[in-house]
């Protein structure tokens, strides 16, 4: 009678061939040193045998064999049976672990931004290869190994995975860029500074390329990035090398007043921080005023907002306006026109200092968006 399909009986565990060998052992009476004795084995290998430490090889099979009078095949397939149920057990434990890694990276974001193919594969294969790392515990030792100094502040918690896979696809971008990557000059960059704070007036497809020619020729990669949820990210200053830097930036902050801001605070911490951070990330409050846990890290960020500020509008040409005491449109966009900058950047200058409210002047401003401004 055909009771149909069976299924195959997978075993809840199995045994180590050493629980076999102690069950003859007490069938002859034999201690584990009468075995060593008959089968020409060091008490040591019988006893972890037994323990279930050492396995059954083919010269300890043909010598049971021989002592125990079952063939050597017997106890090899013990130990075969044992080794690969084993290995599934193992396999089955990494895949847990494995998939719990990858369920905390944020893959769909990665997808739509184009950073992640899946392709057919598994998310945790396409994560490793976007890593380029064999597995998650490589993954944190190179994430460990960044000593990423972190603006971070109590308002805000990150998620480590996104934050990591935010930087590494900045990564994967600076690799891609075509403009004469430079090793880095830190007198080149300095020198070029007016010629970027004068970009502040363009449209983002008239300064994205020359900001990205200006900085590759003095070692500096820069690159836009989408942010990605719970990272909080407005930039990043980074050492690839010991020769070149990057800048990334998001438009977590969409208007120009605070990219160019942000901007220019990543390019401070290029010039003035490399001594003591090779690696920072700045996830910022939105009102750029930060509560930042670190001494040194609020010691170098207001040294990084300063020059921000300084290099965006000069103190002593600032003080004047100010001390004018006309704030209209047309007169913050004649003291933009002679500092050649954009007037949107005053108006975020004046708010900072309270000159302006938050609410006044924000039509002279640009706004930024993933693939247009306007």
């Amino acid at each position: 009678m055909d009771s149909g399909p069976r299924t195959a009986y997978e075993p809840a565990t199995i045994l180590h061939p050493g629980e076999t060998v102690s069950e003859y052992l007490e069938f002859n009476g034999w201690s584990q040193r009468d075995l060593a004795r008959r089968a020409g084995l060091t008490p040591k290998t019988i006893s972890e045998i037994c323990g279930g430490k050492a396995p059954i090889t083919t010269t300890t099979a043909l010598a049971f064999e021989k002592v125990f009078h079952r063939p050597a095949h017997f106890w090899l397939n013990l130990q075969q049976r044992f080794d690969e149920f084993e290995a599934r057990r193992k396999a089955a434990v990494k895949s847990e672990v494995w998939l719990l890694w990858a369920d905390r990276f944020p893959v769909d974001e990665m997808e739509r931004n184009g950073w992640l193919e899946i392709d057919g594969q598994s998310r945790i294969d396409a994560l490793l290869s976007f890593f380029g790392v064999s597995s998650p515990d490589s993954w944190n030792s190179v994430w460990e190994a960044s000593k990423v100094a972190y603006r971070q502040t109590r308002k805000f918690e990150t998620s480590v995975e996104a934050v990591s896979a935010w930087v590494r696809a900045a990564e994967l971008r600076a690799a891609e860029i075509e403009h004469d990557f430079q090793e880095f000059d830190e007198q080149r960059l300095r020198s070029d500074l007016d010629v970027l704070r004068q970009q502040t007036k363009k449209k983002p497809h008239d300064f994205v390329p020359l900001v990205e020619s200006t900085c590759a020729a003095a070692g500096v990669a820069v690159v836009w990035m989408p942010e990605l949820r719970h990272t909080g990210i407005s930039g990043c200053a980074r050492w690839l090398t010991n020769k070149r830097a990057l800048v990334a930036l998001t438009l977590r902050y969409s208007t120009d007043d605070q990219i160019w801001f942000t901007f220019f605070h990543e390019v401070a911490h290029i010039l003035l921080h490399r001594k003591r951070h090779e690696f920072i990330l700045d996830n910022a409050a939105e009102d750029l005023v930060d509560e930042v846990v670190d001494p040194e890290m609020r010691r170098d960020e207001e040294e990084a907002n300063r020059f921000a500020a300084d290099t965006l509008i000069p103190p002593h040409a600032l003080s004047s306006f100010i001390n004018g005491d006309d704030f209209s449109n047309e007169a913050i966009k004649g003291f933009a026109e002679e500092l050649a900058i954009g007037p949107g950047i005053i108006v975020g200058r004046l708010q900072r200092e309270g000159v302006l409210k938050y609410f006044q002047g924000n039509k002279l401003k640009q706004r930024f968006h993933w693939g247009r401004a306007s």
